[in-house]
């Protein structure tokens, strides 16, 4: 059973990527990604936490200020709600017009990471994270982007 979620929540990171527009997406280095909301594969994928300013989760929901960076190999989550730093690696393993995908380990727990551009019912198409760890699945928005060095 917990390989056929595993299975499913990669599934959904390929098909999420697929649903950009033909503005290459982002690396995963590109700046500060905002959790917009994080599901949990135990709880059929219910929302079980959100970022600042969502709207449309459900009571039981909790809010979570999660952000992650990554440069040099080196993945960061800072939890200031909770004061709390996790990290890790990665390292792209696909690349293409429409998502990075990248393998990700975060405290001996494996996963994926896919970057893409996801056209909204508003048809903009904002830079997304989307990031597969054990049972979780977080969904994150660019909001802040670092100026590259020259």
């Amino acid at each position: 059973m917990k390989k056929r979620i595993s299975g499913l929540l990669c599934l959904l990171l390929v098909c999420l990527a697929g649903c950009g527009t033909g503005d290459p997406p982002p690396a995963l280095e590109a700046g500060v990604w905002q959790l917009t909301t994080l599901q949990s594969a135990k709880q059929e994928g219910q929302i079980v936490a959100h970022g600042p300013g969502a709207s449309g989760v459900p009571d039981t929901s909790v809010e979570l200020q999660l952000t992650c960076e990554a440069a040099e190999g080196v993945l960061t989550f800072s939890d200031e709600t909770n004061d709390r730093t996790c990290t890790g690696s990665y390292r792209l393993i696909e690349s293409g017009p429409q998502s990075n995908i990248y393998e990700i380990t975060v405290e001996d727990t494996e996963g994926m990471a896919v970057v893409s551009r996801t056209t909204g019912p508003d048809k903009r198409a904002p830079a997304t994270l989307v990031v597969q760890l054990g049972d979780r699945a977080g969904y994150f928005a660019l909001s802040e982007t670092r100026v590259p060095d020259n």
